[in-house]
């Protein structure tokens, strides 16, 4: 399990990093109009998040399998409650920046979803 956790946190953090690169190299070469100084902030949160909802997975499926269904939709709603409320909060304080923050929260979010279900599906199945 500990390995498991310890290889998705390092893959994440390097999707992190690549994400935060690229997003880098945007902004300030080609579109450098819509950079915004809080751009980091958007994997960083999400790297957060994405960890403890991991790290809560391979707990809830190693406790019960029985339940890791049920556990897994609700982790997930917690974690699109807690993107909304981040979303909201963000827009609110800082609507100039409204669209280049959207574009990049989505394609951050849509990486690392993409990596933790692929990595929870490969777990499950390494477990059975």
């Amino acid at each position: 399990m500990f390995e498991s956790q310890r290889k998705f946190i390092i893959t994440l953090l390097f999707i992190a990093l690549i994400i935060t690169a690229l997003g880098y190299g945007l902004f300030l070469f080609l579109i450098p109009q819509y950079y915004f100084p809080h751009f980091p902030v958007i994997p960083a949160f999400l790297l957060l998040v994405t960890i403890m909802v991991h790290v809560y997975l391979i707990k809830s499926s190693e406790s019960n399998p029985r339940k890791f269904t049920s556990k897994y939709l609700g982790a997930m709603g917690l974690k699109m409650f807690i993107y909304m409320i981040f979303l909201v909060v963000f827009l609110f304080h800082n609507t100039a920046h409204a669209v280049p923050f959207l574009v990049s929260f989505l394609v951050t979010y849509a990486a690392f979803t993409l990596y933790e279900v692929i990595s929870i599906l490969n777990y499950l199945k390494k477990d059975k």
